[in-house]
């Protein structure tokens, strides 16, 4: 697919607006049978998108634009330039009905009166569409009432909407953002059954604040085999109304709130912020089969928290218990945290030549990827991860290079190539840090932990979904659930469709898709496929192992040299 996407054609002198459908240029029209075959090399994204061609089949405004104008000039010269048609009289240009950035043009003749114009598009005969569409497309970009303020200011515009106006523009957003947010997760949803009898999803929660303290989290649950989200859920310990009628708690006008707040209450949680992760998961468990009459008979899990407890005593399904599978970015992640607490707790376990922070991030790495490379077997895992231990105590009096392989064992490699005479082993690791960093590898390599690590998954989508809902509702700026929401909603549509998913927002509130945003959605989406497939090759992951390691060493080294300049405690 090409960065530039052109449908229709240009030249056309007709002045009316029309509506044509779109077609993507130079390409073959998809059919079921090419929908269904995506290769297995493709990466999450283009697993994703390729799989959803609906922006083929949009309407499209060939005719409708916005330009910024000097009002004052243009219409001033335009004024000196015609004349009324009825009368030959002069005409004069002013502004009318401001609201926003909407308003009326009112072309003005003093023996005929005034002919009003709008200056965009009006939803449901009412509101002005500019307001709308800005109001979305700032949330979109994470900038909420105060930015447009600024934005309208430094660009010499009018002042945006009131505060009472945006909130009921943002209702309407989310009313329109969660049926779109529905459709997408019951086409995925069908997508994921469509590839696996047995659904298996991955979990995980994120947080506005770090630690425990936050107010507001959500988790996601993402199918496998698509990528795709298939349910989410928003939490929070907050509620701005009720904090407000607490004060007036005990008189007749609150009793009357009361009454009639339990249904739009904006807080969904009571405890600890840790247990809205379990809370939330046990939650979309038990309404899989109302949502999507589906039941999830795996969950991929960080082991960050007690959710699979907390599900495995709901008991979300009465006919079968789900299994439990663990993210091997996690469990690798467990291997550097026990090996460095153990070389915090052991007096002279570390410095040079010991277990230094290199060495352990090299454990760490080759301990997950013995798990990667053998996910579909547990003896090869654990002989692989034996493997990699028994490499670093090697020596050239005792190789013990059984196990390894000629794929990254230098020692291997050089008996392939009958160069073992002139191999030197490197230094190896001293008996006492063996002695004390082997009950660790006995413990993460056991029968249990290894057979949940296979099939090799990770909840790298969960965690790729996170950020874009961080980036549309920013942990820097203070909002409520119903921004939260809103994020999380344009997170889901944009994650699982890519950006061609916003056009079906704008379908649903009543805002015009015009060439020029059909043309940079379905680019972005083109875009977005050809960035993930360039760091799915081999060459890119080698670039990005090569710069991390080189970063820590470069690190090292200005710490060595300067010694430790930062730390707690360390100006006393």
């Amino acid at each position: 697919m090409s960065d530039k996407v052109y449908t229709g054609h240009k030249g056309s002198k007709s002045t009316s607006t029309t509506t044509k459908r779109s077609k993507i240029s130079n390409q073959k029209p998809p059919n079921r049978h090419s929908l269904d075959s995506v290769p297995e090399f493709l990466s999450a994204s283009a697993k994703k998108l390729k799989t959803d061609n609906a922006a083929e089949h949009r309407a499209v405004d060939e005719y409708f634009g916005y330009r910024f104008i000097n009002f004052v000039t243009v219409f001033t010269t335009i004024s000196q330039m015609i004349v009324c048609k009825k009368c030959k009289g002069d005409v004069r240009f002013t502004e009318e009905s401001k609201r926003g950035l909407g308003f009326k043009i009112a072309m003005t003749c003093n023996d005929c009166g005034a002919f009003k114009i709008n200056n965009c598009p009006l939803i449901n005969n009412h509101s002005y569409e500019i307001n709308i569409r800005m109001t979305l497309v700032m949330r979109i970009l994470g900038i909420g009432l105060n930015g447009m303020k600024k934005f309208c200011a430094m660009m010499d515009l009018p002042k945006p909407i009131f505060q009472s106006t945006y909130d009921l523009i943002v209702k309407s957003i989310l009313t329109a953002s969660t049926s779109v947010r529905n459709l997408s997760m019951e086409k995925a949803a069908k997508q994921e059954i469509k590839e696996n009898n047995e659904i298996i999803v991955s979990g995980d929660g994120t947080w506005r604040k770090r630690g425990f303290s936050s107010l507001f989290g959500l988790v996601t649950l993402i199918g496998w085999f698509t990528g795709k989200v298939l349910d989410v859920c928003v939490k929070s310990k907050y509620c701005k109304s009720c904090e407000f009628w607490k004060k007036r708690e005990g008189s007749a006008e609150y009793e009357e709130w009361a009454e009639n707040h339990n249904l739009e209450c904006q807080c969904n949680h009571s405890g600890s912020a840790g247990k809205m992760e379990v809370d939330a998961v046990t939650e979309m468990f038990q309404r899989s089969e109302t949502l999507h009459n589906v039941k999830y008979g795996s969950y991929i899990g960080d082991g960050d928290s007690k959710t699979f407890k907390g599900l495995l005593e709901a008991k979300p399904y009465d006919d079968f218990t789900v299994t439990k599978k663990e993210c091997i970015d996690h469990v690798q992640k467990r291997m550097g945290t026990r090996l460095r607490n153990l070389k915090k707790k052991t007096k002279g376990l570390g410095g040079r030549g010991k277990l230094t922070g290199k060495l352990i991030d090299e454990l760490s790495i080759y301990y997950g990827l013995a798990i990667r490379r053998n996910s579909e077997s547990v003896e090869k895992m654990r002989n692989e991860i034996y493997a990699t231990l028994n490499h670093k105590i090697s020596t050239d009096d005792n190789p013990q290079h059984d196990n390894c392989s000629s794929s990254w064992c230098s020692w291997k490699q050089a008996q392939d190539s009958g160069t073992l005479d002139a191999y030197k082993h490197k230094p190896a690791m001293p008996d006492d840090v063996y002695a004390a960093i082997k009950p660790i590898y006995d413990e993460l390599s056991s029968e249990d932990l290894l057979f949940r690590c296979l099939g090799g998954y990770t909840q790298n989508s969960n965690e790729s979904f996170n950020s874009v809902v961080w980036s549309i509702a920013p942990k820097t700026v203070s909002s409520g659930k119903g921004i939260l929401d809103v994020a999380t909603n344009i997170a889901v549509i944009t994650f699982n469709d890519g950006l061609c998913g916003i056009m079906n927002i704008m379908d649903v509130i009543g805002i015009t898709v015009s060439r020029q945003c059909f043309d940079f959605c379905v680019a972005d989406d083109s875009r977005r496929i050809k960035a993930a497939e360039r760091s799915m090759t081999e060459a890119a992951k080698t670039g990005r192992r090569d710069a991390k390691s080189q970063k820590k060493e470069l690190e090292k080294l200005d710490v060595d040299a300067e010694g430790q300049l930062y730390g707690a405690g360390i100006a006393e």
